[in-house]
């Protein structure tokens, strides 16, 4: 899982909070901290399905004019827009859905694990 900084093409405003990494608010007093974004891997040999690998999941500390600091979420991998800002408990209900695939997805391993022991 990659860290990203937010666009970087100018200084950081002094009136930034501390935890805010963008360097160019693009005429938005708005803050955004580091981003962290989850992309799939290829199979054994590399392949993806649509090509290149791209980010699944996106995420980021935000504040935008006049409103609370929240952790934008991105189910499209892209800050593009097709997400939406969450506060503590809805982080939450995300983490606590992410566990379940995670255990979910370790009983599917275990289950390939086993039916390819077989074709060995």
């Amino acid at each position: 899982m990659r860290e990203l900084r937010a666009i970087d093409t100018a200084a950081a405003s002094s009136a930034c909070p501390s935890w805010c990494t963008a360097i160019d608010h693009l005429n938005d007093d708005g803050h955004q901290g580091p981003a962290i974004e989850f992309t799939a891997p290829g199979d054994e040999t590399g392949a993806y399905d649509d090509g290149e690998p791209y980010a699944l999941l996106w995420a980021a500390l935000v504040r935008e004019t006049g409103q609370p600091t929240r952790v934008y979420f991105d189910a499209l991998g892209d800050a593009s827009g097709g997400g939406t800002h969450l506060d503590v408990a809805g982080l939450d209900a995300v983490l606590g859905d992410l566990r379940t695939y995670v255990d979910r997805l370790q009983q599917m391993r275990d289950r390939l694990a086993q039916i390819t022991e077989g074709e060995q």
